[in-house]
């Protein structure tokens, strides 16, 4: 049986044989932010994901995408945000994402 690893020795091993991994999870980041927001919102509210739905005039299948950060309409977000009474904030990035960023485009 393979020994247990931590989190930390997981990530360091990523890094090491799998770069390209821990860079589409970098990449990702922002939709996973949008997606737990709207998550923790719905349940502080206990909503179910059709309630959120009808409250925001999308589908349960629109809310269950955005919940697993599948961003397909910046409209859509904006539709769930406004029916949880969330709103955003644009912050500079940290240099090493933009960086990172830059050298993948």
């Amino acid at each position: 049986m393979d020994e247990f690893i931590t989190m930390n020795e997981f990530a360091d091993l990523l890094a090491e044989k799998r770069p390209d991994i821990l860079d589409e999870m970098v990449a990702n980041e922002p939709e996973h932010q949008i997606a737990r927001s709207i998550i923790a919102a719905r349940l502080k509210l206990k909503w179910s994901q059709q309630k959120l739905a009808e409250r925001a005039k999308l589908t349960q299948t629109q809310v269950s995408r955005l919940e697993r950060a599948q961003i397909g309409s910046f409209r859509v977000v904006i539709k769930a945000f406004n029916a949880l009474g969330l709103g955003f904030t644009v912050v500079p990035q940290k240099r090493e994402t933009a960086k990172r960023r830059q050298s993948q485009g």
